[in-house]
């Protein structure tokens, strides 16, 4: 499936690009119409799981919670560093992005077509006073709320429903985290089925953009790739470096004990699959205590994902480049916090953490059609991330371990 969405994605823009000079031509242009009628329909179908996929996530993660309180010190400690981690990675790429993307150059022309070509989102129209934020904020009927696609409300709503669960006796607790893992289950499912298309809806949108960009969308691309290697591997040389200074381990001792997991994670585009070779060198190459690793590792693995907090800000930014968008301070600093608050919330799926982002696009007025650009891009991305991940849960793991006296 990734091969086949990335030749989707060359195909797609170059048979766009090459068409563009025709576009004069009324059979070019219906057929064009054509792809965008396909590539939106696929998009709606990405939106339409959006919401019964999200909130379940969000009960669940909250009621669950007791399980990493029972873990004691450890446990909060070990949130606490990969919280500060991820915010700090945030704040560095929302700084930097800027300069990362600032030689990307497209038409403006280009782009207000391609602007204009993607699907309508309704956003909230009338007083836009702070107190009037707050006002809404709280939905007096989550159904409408939900009807209406107001994100933020849908979330306050579900995050209170996952605390009162989290609160009420342990047998109702259990009867709606087991609910909700169910339809969370399902919608699994359904997203499963839907990115099953990704091929077609993919080359139909990036046939679009290549017929009213052009060429210059093959270079902001490689730009957005290039983006996303720098920021991952700032954050390789500052944990392996961290890891040196705070464990007495040398250089050598360090790239011995990661380069195993590293290739596995490279391979796969799968942290957990990298779970074995980590925690064999944090007990063999480190000589990190079983209590440390044995815990530590499990949990990072299977929540946080440093590099989403960096890859989610790049994202929205370059996608708001490409559609011609105005994307400022506020925009990045709403993306950043974002990748921090729901950094936990990513399915374990093929391209969950791009179906996550579809809020993040829909209060940043971003056209959700830039998900399925991402999502063509993600095989690629996706290993540069993962090898990210996997070296940031194996430092956090030996920032938290008891220094010891290294051979």
């Amino acid at each position: 499936m990734p091969s086949l969405v990335i030749a989707g994605l060359i195909a797609g823009l170059a048979v766009g690009a090459a068409i563009r000079p025709l576009s004069a031509n009324s059979g070019i242009r219906a057929t064009v119409d054509f792809f965008d009628v396909i590539g939106t329909m696929w998009v709606a179908a990405i939106r339409m799981t959006v919401i019964p996929l999200i909130v379940p996530l969000l009960i669940v993660s909250i009621a669950n919670a007791r399980s990493t309180r029972a873990a004691g010190r450890l446990g909060v400690v070990t949130i606490i560093g990969l919280v500060v981690l991820i915010a700090v990675v945030a704040a560095f790429t929302s700084v930097i992005a800027p300069l990362l993307f600032g030689g990307i150059h497209i038409d403006p022309a280009a782009t207000a077509s391609l602007r204009a070509s993607a699907a309508a989102t309704s956003l909230p129209t009338g007083d836009a006073s702070l107190s009037n934020w707050f006002k809404t904020l709280i939905p007096a009927n989550p159904i409408k709320a939900a009807a209406d696609g107001t994100m933020l409300s849908i979330i306050v709503f579900a995050l209170a429903f996952g605390f009162a669960t989290l609160a009420a006796p342990e047998d109702t607790r259990d009867r709606v985290v087991r609910f909700s893992q169910t339809l969370s289950t399902i919608m699994f499912v359904m997203v499963q089925a839907v990115l099953s298309l990704a091929p077609i809806g993919v080359f139909a949108l990036t046939l679009v953009v290549g017929a009213r960009v052009g060429v210059a969308a093959f270079g902001a691309m490689g730009y957005f790739v290039g983006g996303q290697l720098v920021t991952t591997m700032a954050l390789i040389v500052v944990m392996f470096a961290l890891t040196v200074m705070r464990n007495r381990l040398s250089v050598s001792k360090v790239l011995a004990g990661a380069g195993p997991a590293m290739l596995v994670a490279a391979s796969t585009s799968s942290s957990l699959s990298a779970l074995p070779a980590m925690i064999e060198s944090a007990r063999d190459e480190w000589n990190l205590p079983e209590e440390t690793y044995g815990f530590v590792l499990p949990l990072a693995v299977s929540t946080f994902k440093p590099t989403s907090a960096s890859s989610w800000v790049l994202d929205a930014y370059f996608v708001a480049i490409l559609y011609g968008i105005p994307f400022g301070p506020a925009q990045l600093a709403l993306a950043a916090g974002y990748s921090v608050l729901f950094n936990a919330t990513v399915p374990g799926i093929p391209g969950g953490g791009v179906i996550v982002m579809s809020p993040l696009f829909l209060a940043l007025g971003l056209p959700l059609e830039g998900l399925a650009i991402l999502l063509a891009i993600n095989p690629i991305v996706d290993r540069i991330l993962t090898v990210g991940n996997v070296v940031a849960d194996m430092a956090i793991t030996a920032l938290l371990a008891r220094p010891a006296s290294r051979t």
